[in-house]
């Protein structure tokens, strides 16, 4: 074998390794922290009609004005994420006529590869972002007092069973929140979770929340209004209040 080809092969394997050595430590030395969501014993169920969890996140089941249902696990989500990872899933109908609103929160466990980039869920589910702005949705009664979201407004062609096109809007709402911390942006997130992991030694247990609903073209701002008031209704009993540092 050519002597620089054995170099760079020797090398390439001592990366993996070190690689390798890396993420065995960071698993086994790296705590991780108390989430900041309710964590509750509800079972769900995935899509083939299995049980796909026996604890999940709580979302509230009532909230004034609305109807409540829990929905099933995708089974292709659970085959693609970790199996320590949490989910809750459940969608809101409210008055006739409108489209119901989808929540979601995705848990991580030890293993942090639960949460991945908001874009890259929604676009390989079909969907076109448009525009994506930060939000502030006003809380009442609930200590921060406001919450800070990311909103994506979204389209997507797709057909009817005789085959015409239709284009569809979609209104994507999301945040995460750990104990005692909370941010719309998925770069702060991972920015958080490095400088903790390599500071203190621990890593937040992050939870992504999302809410979905479709709108008719025009009407996006009204539909946004409507799901920013049931987030605040539901955030509240959602989130957990965050642990007291220890002294």
């Amino acid at each position: 074998m050519n002597p620089r080809v054995l170099t760079m092969t020797v090398a390439a394997l001592a990366m993996i390794a070190a690689a390798a050595g890396s993420l065995r430590w960071l698993k086994e030395r790296v705590r991780m922290g108390e989430p900041g969501v309710r964590v509750v014993g509800l079972p769900l169920i995935a899509e083939s009609g299995r049980l796909a969890t026996s604890n999940s996140v709580s979302l509230p089941s009532e909230i004034p004005g609305y109807r409540s249902r829990l929905d099933p696990i995708p089974d292709l989500e659970l085959s693609f994420l970790p199996p320590d990872t949490t989910f809750g899933r459940r969608s809101y109908q409210g008055g006739e006529g409108l489209p119901p609103i989808s929540a979601s929160v995705v848990l991580m466990g030890s293993d942090r590869t639960s949460i991945h980039r908001p874009e890259y869920c929604m676009t390989g589910v079909g969907w076109q972002i448009l525009s994506q702005t930060l939000r502030r949705i006003d809380i009442p009664g609930w200590a921060p007092g406001s919450l800070e979201v990311q909103r994506f407004d979204m389209t997507q062609t797709v057909r009817r069973p005789d085959g015409t096109p239709v284009t569809v809007r979609g209104i994507y709402v999301f945040w995460f929140v750990a104990d005692g911390v909370r941010t719309a942006s998925h770069s702060e997130r991972q920015w958080r979770m490095i400088r903790d992991v390599l500071s203190k030694g621990s890593s937040p247990r992050w939870a992504y929340i999302s809410f979905f609903c479709l709108s008719e073209p025009g009407a996006e701002d009204a539909t946004f209004e409507r799901m920013a008031r049931l987030i605040a209704a539901a955030v509240p009993t959602l989130e957990r209040e965050p642990r007291a540092p220890a002294p």
